[in-house]
């Protein structure tokens, strides 16, 4: 993937089609869920910062961002779910094909019976294994098939185009410029030191929100993030922002991570390999992760109603960027 790639991930569409996408309701998704037979009743409109997800009584609709994926990328994805499918993995399940509505790309899930829990702060042990071993069975499917039309793992690239379009948002201070291209150029150099990284399909975002829970059984969602990267991605995302019971809630929030992140390990590896070595790229993934959330943030702040959703962050403020710079060049020097 080159520069121009992340470049376009986030740039809007034609005026026409995004606001087609932004004002889209519950009665526009009447004509797909009856054309596959299923019922309208009860429709329900779920949070979403990037996309548009509508629930019914058995289905769930989720409509694309113009823009980000091509149809291609989108059709990778379906790929990928029905892969898990086949192989019994715990994750939701798509109904038919990629569909497109007002040239709106889209897929079908089948809806979660419930009851379940869809955003457990607290985990036991048992829960935090399944969890684990969950995310190790999606990488053994993962590594069966490429795909060719999401983003491959190369910071580079990636660092050089995220910061383009946080320059064009105009909300990085001039003066930090240089400051955050040094962060970038010191990724680059530090992931080149580990030489070839192993890189296949991994899903992108295993953070617990992207859990339902029926008992401690858990069920994954939300492929949107998903790219041709290392494992270790996944893996080091696995180990927040739940708790482990037997952690008191006032212990140190990194002292915390610490144990919890040794279990999340012991746990892949009792299914997949995970070489020690790989663990020193915790902190240099995260900081290629926190760069796409900035160009992400940069280019959606000015979306109608976006802002309001994060009343805690206000990029429009020089203090917001020093502390985030900070907190990168404190990852790279970890």
């Amino acid at each position: 993937m080159s520069k121009q790639f992340w470049i376009d991930q986030f740039a809007p569409a034609d005026t026409e089609l995004q606001s087609s996408f932004l004002n889209l309701n519950i009665t526009d998704c009447k004509s797909i869920v009856e054309e596959i037979g299923f019922s309208c009743a009860n429709g329900v409109s779920y949070d979403s910062a990037e996309n548009r997800v509508f629930g019914f009584d058995d289905i769930v609709v989720k409509f694309y961002r113009p823009g980000r994926w091509s149809k291609e990328a989108i059709e990778e994805e379906f790929v990928f779910l029905k892969d898990l499918q086949d192989h019994g993995v715990s994750f939701v399940r798509p109904i038919g094909e990629v569909g497109t509505w007002k040239r709106l790309n889209y897929i079908v899930y089948e809806r979660v019976a419930r009851p379940y829990v869809d955003d457990r702060s607290i985990l036991d042990e048992e829960s935090v294994k399944r969890m684990v071993h969950t995310v190790a069975q999606i990488h053994k499917v993962g590594a069966k098939r490429e795909a060719s039309h999401r983003p491959f793992f190369n910071p580079k690239d990636m660092g050089e185009g995220c910061f383009e379009v946080i320059q064009r948002a105009g909300f990085l201070p001039r003066s930090q410029y240089k400051r955050y291209e040094d962060v970038i150029s010191e990724l680059v150099r530090k992931v080149a030191s580990f030489g070839d990284i192993p890189i296949q399909r991994i899903h992108g975002d295993t953070y617990s929100g992207n859990v339902l829970w029926k008992g401690n059984h858990p069920i994954f969602m939300d492929l949107d993030d998903f790219q041709v990267g290392p494992v270790a991605i996944d893996v080091k995302l696995l180990s927040f922002p739940w708790r482990l019971d037997s952690l008191s809630e006032e212990m140190d929030r990194r002292e915390r991570r610490v144990i919890q992140n040794e279990m999340v390990l012991k746990f892949y590896r009792e299914v997949n390999d995970f070489p020690k070595e790989w663990e020193k790229l915790f902190p240099l993934l995260s900081v290629y992760r926190d760069i796409q959330f900035d160009a992400w943030f940069s280019a959606r702040w000015t979306e109608p109603g976006f802002a309001k959703n994060y009343e805690d962050d206000d990029i429009t403020q020089e203090s917001w960027w020093h502390e985030n710079l900070e907190g990168l060049e404190d990852l790279l020097n970890r």
